[in-house]
């Protein structure tokens, strides 16, 4: 198993049988062709939500929204949570399907007291949206597509802020080591990939 493989509990029907292959409305069942046609839509899905984003509080359902929205031409369970109790990628545990609501519940919540993260300086503005980030990860309430839908979720937030988050020059392994290390509390080097990838929206009067 590579570093970064994902370990599933429970078998619910999410992939085709004796596959790891996601059951998908293309009928596609060849990996290599599956991860060619979903990064083709997805991207066009989040051009999609760059000129109209979800609707509502940056809440849990803002968040669902966000994953229907890219991946409902895909997968039946589009902006669902997971079904699958345990879920681990590497030596990151998530957390167990049963609590993904409750925990979800805690996290908007703080979210919220926080007022969204609005009105902060940059520098505070980036160590809260990396602590959020963290949470948000080990959360991964979705059986695909978590690390897309939190990232889009995050740039919303952040253009509601103030602030215009684009990681479109950042090492994607970087990024995702950095996700990790937040994933287990360590939040050094997703606060220094921050500080690159966002900025103070100077297009607002």
């Amino acid at each position: 198993m590579g570093k970064y493989d994902y370990t599933y509990g429970g078998s619910e029907g999410y992939c085709y049988p004796r596959t790891d292959i996601l059951i998908n409305k293309l009928g596609i069942m060849d990996e290599r062709a599956l991860t060619t046609a979903e990064r083709e839509i997805t991207s066009l899905k989040l051009l999609i939500l760059f000129d109209k984003p979800a609707s509502g509080e940056y809440d849990f359902d803002v968040l669902c929204k966000i994953h229907k929205t890219i991946f409902e031409d895909l997968y039946e369970w589009a902006g669902q949570i997971r079904r699958e109790d345990f879920f681990s990628k590497g030596d990151s545990i998530f957390c167990r399907g049963q609590y993904i609501m409750e925990s979800s519940d805690k996290i908007m919540r703080d979210l919220r007291n926080e007022n969204f993260l609005k009105g902060l300086g940059k520098t505070k503005f980036i160590e809260r949206t990396a602590y959020y980030m963290g949470e948000v990860n080990a959360l991964h309430p979705f059986r695909e597509g978590n690390g897309r839908t939190a990232r889009e979720f995050f740039r919303q937030l952040s253009l509601n802020a103030s602030y215009l988050l684009d990681f479109s020059k950042t090492d994607n392994e970087k990024l995702l080591i950095a996700d990790i290390e937040a994933f287990n509390g360590r939040y050094d080097n997703l606060v220094k990939i921050l500080e690159t990838a966002i900025h103070e929206n100077i297009s607002l009067p």
